[in-house]
């Protein structure tokens, strides 16, 4: 009997460690951008949409994106950062104006730091053979109000809600933002679908991130971020950022935010020492070493 006594801690505690061991493990194979009180979210969205990556999907629902539009909106806190996240889920302050618009020689304006970028790109492109031109920049808020009612009073409310952002919540008012047309007045009033037709936009494609702009909506991602593909909207991130991204396959900025800028996943990077990932750009080094 004192036998079975002594014996029976040590029965009961293997019968506990195993799931306590498949459970650290668990944890430790979840991605860094996972997030404990996310869980129940990461469920749902994984069930709604199976095709989705795994990280991938946890990343979104980071990013907000499983709620809905307009809804529970969060207000960016660093509106002047030049990774500014602005979508259908983050607002821009009311009152946020840049501080530092620029003039672009032969059109267009946009923060000075985006400016110098893309004139470099532009530089580049023209070396290649072909032109960027500048169709739509920097929008203030009180403009991207009258961009709104003027494409839902042409298209209807149903059609402004997938084509143009709300007031607050445009990526022009951040002044990183601009669409490009390969010829002036040859892209169409609305969708300028195309430029997604043109060698213009191919090279964009292969060489744009050198420069810190990535296409902010790409096809077939309408679910994801609220809007239609638009091969023209083109968004200045940084030249790391960019290249990140790139690296890294990542298509869409709530991809990238959801897996390193919302602040708790960046709590968690930090503790965990995660290093920036080296910027090898081979070839960029001309245009892009400023950034």
């Amino acid at each position: 009997m004192k036998r079975l006594f002594y014996f029976a801690p040590l029965v009961l505690f293997l019968l506990i460690m195993p799931k306590s061991a498949d459970s650290a493990s668990a944890a430790r194979s979840q991605p860094l951008h996972y997030l404990e009180k996310n869980s129940g979210r990461y469920e749902a969205f994984q069930a709604a949409n199976p095709g989705i990556p795994y990280d991938t999907a946890i990343a979104y629902v980071n990013a907000n994106t499983d709620k809905a539009y307009y809804e529970d909106i969060e207000t960016i806190g660093d509106p002047s950062a030049i990774r500014a996240f602005v979508s259908k889920h983050f607002a821009l302050p009311s009152n946020y104006t840049p501080n530092d618009i620029v003039a672009i020689s032969g059109g267009g304006e946009l923060r000075a730091e985006a400016a110098e970028a893309f004139i470099k790109m532009r530089s580049a492109a023209a070396d290649a053979g072909l032109h960027l031109a500048i169709r739509s920049s920097y929008r203030s808020h009180g403009s991207q109000v009258a961009s709104y009612d003027l494409v839902a009073g042409n298209y209807g409310v149903a059609g402004a809600e997938i084509s143009v952002a709300r007031p607050g919540h445009s990526e022009h008012q951040l002044g990183l933002a601009l669409d490009i047309m390969h010829r002036e007045g040859t892209v169409g009033p609305l969708t300028g679908q195309g430029f997604g037709e043109t060698k213009e936009y191919f090279w964009l494609l292969e060489h744009g991130y050198e420069f810190g702009f990535i296409l902010r909506y790409p096809e077939n991602y309408v679910h994801i971020q609220g809007f239609t593909y638009e091969p023209w909207h083109w968004r200045y991130v940084g030249l790391r950022t960019a290249s990140i991204m790139h690296d890294k396959g990542i298509t869409t900025l709530e991809e990238y935010y959801g897996k390193y800028l919302a602040p708790d996943v960046r709590q968690t990077l930090q503790k965990n020492r995660v290093p920036k990932p080296a910027l090898v750009i081979p070839g960029a080094t001309r245009h892009a070493a400023a950034y």
